[in-house]
């Protein structure tokens, strides 16, 4: 059984790919450009918005773990039932749960993703995860001024680690289990980015002061980082809403691996280079 893990260059590709290959399954990475993969298995470019590219990635594959694209799921789709393959795990998003999904670009993106392939004639499993904690990588460059800058420092999200979010998509690929459900993936507990930036500057050793952005100046901040204009709107109200209402949190991580999902001290401390 080969299983493609798509994305491979991301923090969950990666992840996901390291379990698959610690378990001792037969793994095919992929990329749009292959030659920039630095991986310990077989590689091949695939860019998921060009079907023409999919068919040598797909074929002996019975398994693939699928980032959601904007567009370009009908042809993986279509080119996914022809090479045989009868499991795709999805990374969706978190957002298609929250109350107004319907107005979230996020949103609507990977329901669109979902939806194709509830409908295909193979199983699907589809992973909601909460807020990234790698999303935190994007305070390097205030870090290393000596301050965290965020909008509602006191939001309360359920960070979770990509390798918890690789561990459950491996444990079900490789097992073929879950076939039709959704799993909400969050991590241990709800942590506010002003708590976040207490533990970061515990790991680190450095003072981090907090600095409020207004949402106004989060917005500039978002897009000049290449969020499009459209998304950080919702972000922010989910954000907002957060600050009365803390996100979440699920023990699925530990009802599917075994294990408890990471903290966030572990993930700072797994990413303590990254900071340096």
């Amino acid at each position: 059984m080969t299983i493609l893990v798509t994305g491979a260059r991301g923090h969950v590709g990666r992840a996901v790919l390291d379990a698959l290959v610690a378990a001792g399954q037969d793994v095919r990475a992929s990329s749009r450009d292959a030659t920039t993969l630095d991986v310990p298995t077989a590689k091949v470019s695939a860019d998921l918005e060009d079907p023409s590219t999919l068919d040598a990635a797909l074929d002996g594959v019975s398994a693939v773990f699928l980032y959601t694209r904007p567009s370009g799921i009908d042809g993986f789709v279509k080119a996914a039932e022809a090479a045989g393959v009868r499991h795709v795990v999805l990374l969706s998003s978190g957002a298609t749960l929250e109350p107004d999904s319907a107005h979230s670009r996020i949103a609507r993106v990977h329901r669109a993703a979902e939806e194709a392939l509830i409908a295909a004639p193979f199983a699907e499993t589809i992973l909601h995860p909460g807020a990234f904690a790698t999303n935190v990588l994007g305070w390097r460059a205030d870090i290393a001024e000596g301050v965290v800058r965020t909008p509602y420092p006191d939001a309360r999200i359920g960070a979770v680690h990509e390798r918890d979010m690789g561990d459950v998509a491996a444990k079900v690929l490789a097992d073929g289990s879950h076939l039709g459900e959704a799993l909400q993936l969050t991590g241990p507990e709800p942590i506010s980015f002003r708590e976040q930036a207490a533990v970061l500057a515990d790991v680190l050793g450095l003072p981090l002061a907090v600095e409020e952005l207004t949402p106004e100046q989060a917005t500039e901040r978002m897009v000049a980082l290449g969020w499009p204009p459209e998304v950080p709107p919702g972000v922010l109200r989910v954000w907002e809403r957060t600050t009365r209402e803390p996100a979440p949190v699920t023990d699925v991580v530990r009802e599917v691996t075994g294990h408890a999902p990471r903290t966030f001290r572990q993930w700072a401390e797994d990413h303590r280079a990254d900071f340096a």
